[in-house]
Formats: C-alpha cells, sequence, structure tokens
C-alpha cells in the first residue's frame, strides 16, 4: 500500500468520522486501528495496546487531573465569585470596570484550572451584573469569552500539557513560554476596553453603588490567597524548586487548604470537584491516546518522510511554508475543536516546523495562540457555544456573534507579534 493512499485514508477517513458527529476519540482511534489491520494485519495491532498502556502508566500524566481538581477546587467552592466581588471593589469608579474585573478573575482562573471555568462562571456572574449595570451586551459577553479563553496559552494550560507529550517538549518550558503572549493578550483586551469605555461612555456606565475603603481591605482576603496559590505553584515550576506534576500537588493541595480555611469544603464541594476533573482528565487522557497512536501510525506508514520531501522541493521561503500552516490552523479551527486539530495536524506540522529550523518550543506556542483564536471564531467557536449556554435569555446567538470581532483582531495580533518577535514566546525560558 502506497505511502499516499495511506494518507488519503488516514485524513479522508478521519475527516469523514468528525463531519459525521463521530466523537474525536472514537474517530481518531477507529482509523488508527483500521489502518494498522491494512497495512500489518492483524500482528501489527499490539501497537495499538503497547502504545495505550505505556501513554495511561505515565506518571508525569497525574498533572493534568491534578491541575484541574486544583482549579474545581477554587470554582465550586464559591471563592471565585468572591474574588470577582473583590477585585470590582477596586475598580468601582473606573469605567468598564467590571468588563476589566472580569478579564483579570479569567486571567487569575486560567491559572488555577484552564479552560472553561473562567467562561462558565464569569458567564454566570460577571454578564448578569454588567447587563444589570447597563453594560452594552457585546462589550460584556465578548471580554469574558476573550477573557476565558487565555486558558488556551496562559499555564497551566492543559492543551499545553498533551501538545507537549506528543511534541516531545519539556511542559514545564510550554508552561513558561505561554507567560508573556498570554499576559500580553490581557493587557491588549484591558487598554481595548478602557479605550472603548473613553471614546463611547454609554456602553459601560460607572457603578452608582458607593463602596467603602473598609470594604476594599476586607475584600483583600479574598484576593489574595487565590494570588498567593497561584505563585506558589507557577513560582516551584519557574524556579525549578518543583517539576509541573509536583507543583500540581501542590496546587490542588492548597485549593483544599483554601477552601477548609475559609470554611467553604462540604460534601457536595468535593464531590462536584471530582466528578468535574474525572469527566475532563478522561477526555483528555484518551485524546492523548489515540493522537500518540495517530502519530505512530502515520510515522510507520512513512507519510511523514513524504511530507518533509514535499516541503523539501517547494521553492518557496519557509515563512510562507509557516504562514500556510498557520491559515491551515486557522480554517480547522473553524469548524472543530482544538483537541481534533491538534490530534490531526501537530503530528505533521512539528516535524516540518523542525525539518525547517523553527524552534520546536516557539512553534509551539504559536500553534496554541492559533488555537486561541479558534475558540472565538465562528460557526464552531467552543467558546461561543459556552456563552450561549450560560448567558441570560436577553442575550441572543447574534450579540454573542458580533462581540467576537475586536477580541480576534488582538488575538491575531499577538499571534503575528509572537511570529516576528520569538521572544515574546522565547525570553522567559531562556533565563530559567
Amino acid at each position: 500500500m502506497s505511502t499516499e493512499f495511506v494518507t488519503i485514508l488516514l485524513f479522508g477517513g478521519l475527516l469523514l468520522l468528525l463531519a459525521a458527529g463521530v466523537p474525536v476519540v472514537f474517530s481518531l482511534g477507529g482509523i488508527c486501528v483500521l489502518i494498522t489491520f491494512l497495512i500489518g494485519g492483524s500482528s501489527d495491532l499490539f501497537m495499538v495496546a503497547t502504545t495505550t498502556y505505556r501513554q495511561l502508566t505515565d506518571p508525569n500524566l497525574i498533572t493534568i487531573p491534578l491541575f484541574l481538581l486544583m482549579g474545581n477546587f477554587l470554582i465550586h467552592s464559591g471563592i471565585s465569585d468572591r474574588l470577582f466581588t473583590g477585585l470590582n471593589y477596586w475598580l468601582s469608579n473606573v469605567r468598564g470596570g467590571l468588563a476589566i474585573v472580569s478579564i483579570g478573575v479569567c486571567v487569575a482562573l486560567a491559572m488555577c484550572g484552564g479552560f472553561g471555568p473562567g467562561i462558565l462562571t464569569m458567564g454566570l456572574i460577571a454578564v448578569p451584573a454588567m447587563l444589570k449595570n447597563q453594560y452594552n451586551k457585546e462589550l460584556a459577553v465578548g471580554c469574558v469569552m476573550a477573557g476565558g479563553v487565555l486558558a488556551e496559552v496562559i499555564p497551566p494550560s492543559i492543551i499545553m500539557i498533551i501538545l507537549g507529550y506528543i511534541a516531545r517538549i519539556s511542559i514545564g518550558k510550554l508552561f513558561m513560554a505561554g507567560v508573556l503572549p498570554g499576559l500580553v493578550c490581557a493587557a491588549l483586551y484591558v487598554g481595548y476596553v478602557l479605550l472603548r469605555c473613553y471614546l463611547q461612555p454609554e456602553l459601560a456606565p460607572r457603578s452608582a453603588v458607593p463602596v467603602t475603603w473598609r470594604q476594599r481591605w476586607v475584600s483583600l482576603k479574598d484576593i489574595l490567597s487565590p494570588a498567593l496559590l497561584i505563585v506558589l505553584v507557577l513560582g516551584s515550576i519557574f524556579s525549578g524548586m518543583a517539576t509541573p506534576t509536583e507543583a500540581a500537588g501542590v496546587g490542588a493541595s492548597g485549593a483544599f487548604l483554601i477552601c477548609l480555611v475559609q470554611r467553604k469544603m462540604n460534601r457536595q464541594v468535593l464531590t462536584d470537584s471530582c466528578l468535574e476533573t474525572m469527566k475532563i482528565s478522561g477526555m483528555a487522557l484518551w485524546i492523548l491516546v489515540t493522537a500518540t497512536l495517530f502519530g505512530v501510525v502515520y510515522t510507520n506508514a512513512g507519510a511523514q518522510d513524504m511530507v518533509l520531501s514535499i516541503v523539501e522541493g517547494l521553492p518557496v521561503n519557509r515563512w510562507l511554508v509557516l504562514a500556510g500552516m498557520q491559515l491551515i490552523l486557522f480554517v480547522f479551527g473553524m469548524f472543530m475543536d482544538d483537541y481534533a486539530v491538534l490530534t490531526i495536524c501537530a503530528p505533521m506540522f512539528m516535524p516540518i516546523a523542525k525539518f525547517l529550523e523553527f524552534d520546536p518550543l516557539w512553534f509551539a506556542i504559536v500553534f496554541i495562540l492559533n488555537m486561541q483564536v479558534a475558540y472565538l471564531s465562528p460557526p464552531f467557536g467552543w467558546a461561543l457555544i459556552l456563552m450561549k449556554g450560560v448567558a441570560p435569555p436577553e442575550v441572543t446567538t447574534r450579540d454573542i456573534w458580533r462581540s467576537v470581532p475586536p477580541f480576534v483582531i488582538i488575538q491575531a495580533l499577538v499571534l503575528i507579534l509572537t511570529m516576528v518577535f520569538s521572544g515574546l514566546a522565547l525570553w522567559l525560558p531562556s533565563k530559567f
């Protein structure tokens, strides 16, 4: 069976199954098992078993459920709600303050719990609060969705962990490389909100509820505990005192202690947190298994060598090839979730990037920044779907879609800046 025919079967079959609505794990796993059987017969199916066993028994993968558990403790205990209230006290006199606080809390939750909690929590808390204060609907939902997807690039990002395993890149270095692009993106969001509210004051009226300095100082206890937890977890990784796995254990234990100290821990919080962690971990780990299997099958079929030979023969600049890969990622992201795009494209694009002598760590961050754009890109944009599920009834799908363009432009700008100025991704890892 020729390499070209295997490539058509592998990618064509995968895209067909995804278009038919088959979940990513079953699509990817099923097509890999079929191709393995067609190439080598039943004797080659041992690869499926050995790859699955090797991935699921890797002790470093405990990082994923531990980071998720840390975030879920803070979400289900209500500490994230109090963090929003506390930050709002300090920005009560700033026009657009609620929108800025929403972005800030999303950044904090991204550093604690990954993608999803920011949008779900702020969609339930911040969006109704902004609408009650006569904020423009598009500004209200847009800043929450944009802040929530920062969890793709701000550590500890689950997609970073999965990409790190697929590409064999240090998880700690990936975490460090994502910090500056993520914070630059958040800062540009805040700058956009401030400028827009300055030019159009009617979009975000100032709060009419007076806030005393006593309320501000008392609220610090709700702000400092999550902040100290973030510093402890990420600081231990960046300083080299702990591996990401060890830091994840510290984070989960610290979040549990915060809940105990603030008397927020009960059976319901513990049950909800553990169940949510198990659901997301199961999904992520099986995707990782099938993504690894995809890479093994793809390599054994000789397809990687074929693609690299095609790239080598292209009479174009390597930056045009890079731009083409980014365009493919963007188009895929409009119609598939980021895990599907990751498992399809990462095993093929990472070897190409290395062949073209691009830094693998830098390329991984550019890849993830593109996936961040995908989360906000209609028609599939996962952030848009989540927001529609939690937003008040008066927020329509049209409002949600119309809120996206300014923030997508900012994300694309950060992506281009990172491509042009590689130091945005590589400076921090080089210092540790």
